[in-house]
């Protein structure tokens, strides 16, 4: 029996933290590279996003096994609730204390941003919570994605580089795009893999609406929108380093083909490792990314 701490780590999905993290850390490079960055806020907006985040996984864990999403014929990773390895009562526990954390985290940059970062703040933790809690889950009603893109794109992006200015810029609502069309993708993968399951417990994802095949060519669709913001922020922004765009259609152009190849052909529980693909495409782009950004 694993113990409790580590089944904790287990439930914040270290692996998907990247969609926090990404943000925040782009944000701030493009702030940076304006001449504007402050390490103490910076480490509190990382600190903020993260435990939305977790807060969202812990909710994500206990409310899909409530529903009757997460049960013995799971194919995704384990879920540690439904696995019997945290209890229902103490895994709502966790989940408040995450989104706990994050407001505490997030009340400098409240003092710093004002209002419109509050509104953020509090609109961020209501839609991590009501991904797949409350009267109205987001998740259960095709609105995950569009939420997902949002609060983890564009606002979450725009928000940091807000902060660290005290302004936005078109620079930054571009970035803010990229990002969201990213971390969509990990959803597609999840959602396609999942479509029968969810299909039966009336969990009425993207894929569940309009089938698998739109999917698949959603996510491709996202992919070659990155691109081609990516293109516009080197060549008519001039934001972004070219040799280093360059790398980057050099590294992550084979993967997406890889990738798009084996989300065709691939179904179930095989889409696991799709998913492990899909997170080092995303960690190698936003790399690159913010290296072009600083250089």
């Amino acid at each position: 029996m694993l113990g409790f701490f580590q089944s904790i780590c287990i439930a914040t999905r270290p692996k998907t933290l990247v969609i926090a993290v990404s943000p925040v850390l782009v944000g701030s490079s493009l702030s940076f590279k304006y001449g504007s960055f402050d390490g103490f806020l910076f480490c509190f907006i990382l600190l903020s996003a993260i435990f939305i985040q977790i807060g969202t996984n812990f909710a994500n864990d206990v409310y899909d096994f409530i529903k009757g999403a997460d049960d013995d014929k799971r194919l995704g990773p384990m879920r540690v609730v439904q696995a019997g390895l945290i209890s229902i009562k103490n895994m709502k526990i966790l989940t408040a204390l995450a989104f706990t954390l994050s407001i505490i985290f997030g009340l400098p940059l409240v003092i710093k941003g004002g209002l419109p970062i509050l509104f953020i703040g509090i609109l961020s933790i209501i839609s991590g919570y009501a991904y797949t809690a409350g009267p109205y889950p987001l998740g259960y009603n095709g609105w995950g994605d569009f939420f997902v893109f949002c609060f983890f794109g564009p606002v979450a992006v725009c928000g940091t580089y807000f902060l660290q200015n005290n302004s936005l810029s078109y620079a930054s609502i571009i970035l803010g795009i990229i990002i969201g069309c990213l971390s969509i993708l990990l959803l597609c993968i999840n959602n396609l893999r999942d479509i029968n399951t969810d299909r039966k417990v009336g969990k009425r994802t993207l894929a569940v609406r309009f089938g698998p095949r739109f999917i698949r060519f959603l996510f491709i669709t996202l992919v070659l929108l990155t691109y081609l913001l990516s293109f516009g922020l080197t060549y008519i922004m001039m934001i972004l380093n070219t040799y280093l765009f360059y790398l980057l259609l050099f590294i992550t152009v084979p993967i997406f083909i890889i990738i798009s190849k084996n989300i065709f052909q691939l179904s179930g529980e095989a889409l696991n490792i799709v998913f492990g693909q899909v997170i080092f495409f995303i960690i190698l782009y936003i790399g690159i990314l913010i290296a072009s950004i600083l250089l």
